[in-house]
């Protein structure tokens, strides 16, 4: 029996067309490898991508020696605090390395990037990125199942990066199971994104017959099979059904971001108003969301099946109301992406940028209010700090136009017996008018309606702490990040070689930047390779991600600025550069403190409570940043002001700029004047 939700459920792809999120850094089921292949590439999701893609999780570096160690800051203290789980090196018991989640302000623009090797915008397929989030909606260090919130409704999460590379477990085909999972992943430091009952949920409903799944003979009949997934292969705790499909018809724990593709009017219409932002979606629960279903109850499709059940029927939207406004902000045309290629957009300044989207994340009150995020809190310098976990999903979506993507259904299924030819069969033998002559197409029914996906690693999203003057500011904060990692362009492909993200800025005067990044110190490219290069070129100690950002003349130059030298008047000299969770109303480093900050990649840092330069310790730092962390943690906010002198500005880091890894470069361009409002239009940067 057909749902009538089937017509609005659009199933995408075509064969081998990875998709690689670059910022934030798309992990493609990376951990902390060694190894230029991932480990596990069925880890916490289905990518279907290049086992060479990705990015390691982030570290702070096996020294620890960024600013504010001693204070007990955000992301300085316990595990509980900041981190998943500490790295342990057998090898080498002192190296104290552990993961690093990135920390963005509540209302600041994120530019999201991202290449697909088929491209989209173009006259040769019909695609769309679907972009979303998830968060934690439950403490991430809960260790009593029962008490564990959003279980009835399967959208529960407690975000982990983990401590290996192994797939979660599964609690079978007995939903009861899924407490004893939850204990044994958690002690076992496995990763985890949905949760183990979302999992077994998705096992126990019935799949959606009524869609098109070509000649593809799937071995069973709940949600983990699809025409993409025929033989049910698992992947962490996510849903094949809902994974391949969008919109899905019930509870995800996926919060939509924005729908980028083809056929916006068509998106507007019919795929805006299902979205779980602004539509309640249903499933059956054992008289409340809290509470887990019996098996009964988690197969039960439709409100009449719940209460045959003994069940309670619940719905789940995130918060929003769906309006003609709200449909425009959610459907965004594609740029032009050449096919077979993963490049830049058409269009862009110069051509020189990624397809992307620009994210205002939203406030600390709609990631609670509306999306239901847990907001944790934590002691920085005496004053609370609160923050929120979360990671964000892409999902390239890319269909063929052998049939109607929006039209096509289970009733055109091959079925050769009763008369029905599938519009497209594996493999077909197809005449090509001439002299009887036979042509096979290399053609898999399997991948011409086929999703691709990436996901970040974990990250935070943190409220200003009050009495610190960072957004009083005429427009939103702009992140300034920076994507790719230790080597060559071969041993990096398909992830990307080092350039900071964005690259070309325009920016306002009385507009602020945060200027944070990550890496690794894990990144040797080594075997197996798989079908490119081992090996990690670059500079510095092998296997290490550094970065650092020193102000020069040109682009065109190698040198950085001596900022000593007479007459320079440098970018710092005229903006206000802080710490984002220093509590001081007053006290904002001078420009000196920001150059050596900035230039040791954090190595050096302001002494809580001084208004002085200090240094861990006695080592001073390497030329190569050898010593240096692998992250710069928190970073630094900089404020430009009305008396920030209108002009270019260039900026280099000095260790990734050579035949290897040349021209890790950023231009701001500061403009007259104020933008009126927090908008993304504020940020210039890459367009023409």
């Amino acid at each position: 029996m057909l749902r009538l939700t089937f017509g609005l459920l659009f199933l995408f792809g075509v064969s081998n067309g990875d998709t690689y999120m670059q910022n934030p850094r798309g992990s493609n089921n990376r951990l902390n490898e060694k190894s230029a292949n991932r480990n596990n590439g069925n880890r916490l999701f289905d990518s279907q991508n290049n086992n060479r893609g990705g990015y390691n999780v982030g570290e702070t570096g096996d020294s620890d020696r960024e600013f504010a160690q001693t204070t007990g800051g955000f992301g300085e203290g316990t595990a509980a605090q900041m981190w998943d789980v500490t790295n342990a090196n057998t090898a080498n018991p002192d190296d104290t390395s552990v993961q690093y989640d990135m920390l963005h302000q509540a209302g600041s623009i994120l530019r999201m990037t991202w290449t697909s090797q088929h491209g989209c915008g173009n006259a040769m397929n019909n695609c769309n990125m679907v972009i979303q989030f998830g968060c934690d909606d439950n403490d991430k260090d809960e260790t009593t199942y029962g008490s564990l919130v959003n279980k009835g409704l399967g959208t529960r999460m407690n975000l982990r990066n983990g401590g290996n590379t192994n797939t979660p477990n599964e609690p079978g085909n007995n939903i009861n199971n899924a407490g004893n999972t939850f204990n044994a992943n958690n002690g076992a430091s496995r990763g985890r994104h949905e949760s183990e009952e979302y999992y077994a949920m998705c096992r126990r409903r019935t799949r959606n017959k009524g869609l098109f799944t070509a000649d593809q003979k799937l071995k069973g009949n709940s949600q983990i099979y699809t025409r993409q997934n025929p033989n049910g292969q698992r992947r962490g705790l996510e849903c094949p059904e809902e994974r391949d499909y969008f919109p899905w018809e019930f509870p995800s724990p996926w919060r939509d971001i924005a729908w980028v593709g083809q056929d916006v009017d068509y998106c507007k219409a019919n795929i805006a108003p299902e979205s779980m932002n602004v539509k309640a979606k249903g499933t059956c629960t054992n008289g409340g969301a809290n509470n887990l279903p019996t098996n009964d109850q988690a197969s039960a499709m439709t409100k009449a099946a719940c209460q045959a059940a003994s069940g309670t029927w619940m719905t789940k939207s995130w918060g929003q109301t769906f309006t003609t406004a709200w449909a425009e902000q959610f459907c965004q045309k594609a740029e032009w992406t050449q096919v077979n290629h993963l490049g830049n957009v058409d269009g862009s300044s110069l051509g020189g940028q990624m397809a992307s989207y620009e994210w205002q994340i939203p406030t600390m009150a709609e990631l609670t209010t509306n999306y239901g995020c847990k907001k944790y809190s934590t002691t920085v310098n005496g004053d609370t700090v609160e923050y929120i976990r979360m990671v964000t999903r892409n999902r390239y979506n890319i269909s063929t136009g052998d049939y109607d993507p929006y039209m096509t259904f289970a009733d055109q299924n091959n079925d050769p017996k009763n008369g029905v030819i599938s519009p497209v069969t594996q493999n077909p033998t197809v005449d090509v008018g001439a002299y009887m002559q036979g042509l096979r197409l290399a053609l898999n029914t399997a991948q011409t309606g086929r999703t691709f996906q990436d996901r970040s690693h974990v990250f935070a999203v943190f409220e200003k702490p009050a009495g610190v003057p960072l957004q009083a500011r005429a427009a939103a904060m702009l992140n300034v990040n920076v994507r790719g990692k230790r080597g060559n362009i071969v041993q990096t492909f398909p992830a990307m070689e080092y350039d900071f993200e964005p690259n070309d800025i325009v920016l306002s005067q009385n507009q602020c930047m945060h200027f944070q990044w990550t890496g690794s110190n894990s990144h040797n490219n080594g075997n197996p390779a798989g079908d490119g290069q081992a090996g990690d070129a670059g500079e510095g100690a092998g296997g290490t991600d550094r970065s650092n950002l020193m102000e020069m003349k040109s682009h065109r130059s190698s040198y950085p600025m001596a900022y000593d030298e007479a007459g320079v008047t440098a970018f710092f000299d005229s903006v206000q550069c802080k710490y984002p969770l220093e509590t001081s109303n007053t006290e904002w480093l001078t420009a000196t403190q920001a150059k050596a900050v900035f230039a040791s990649g954090g190595f050096y840092y302001k002494e809580n409570g001084a208004n002085t330069l200090g240094q861990i310790d006695n080592q001073g730092l390497n030329n190569l940043l050898n010593n240096a962390s692998a992250s710069f943690r928190q970073g630094l906010v900089c404020c430009t002001t009305t008396n920030t002198p209108v002009k270019d500005y260039y900026f280099l880091s000095t260790r990734n700029n050579n035949f290897t890894n040349r021209s890790q470069k950023l231009k701001i361009t500061v403009v007259a004047g104020a933008q009126a409002g927090a908008s993304t239009a504020a940020f210039q940067y890459f367009k023409s």
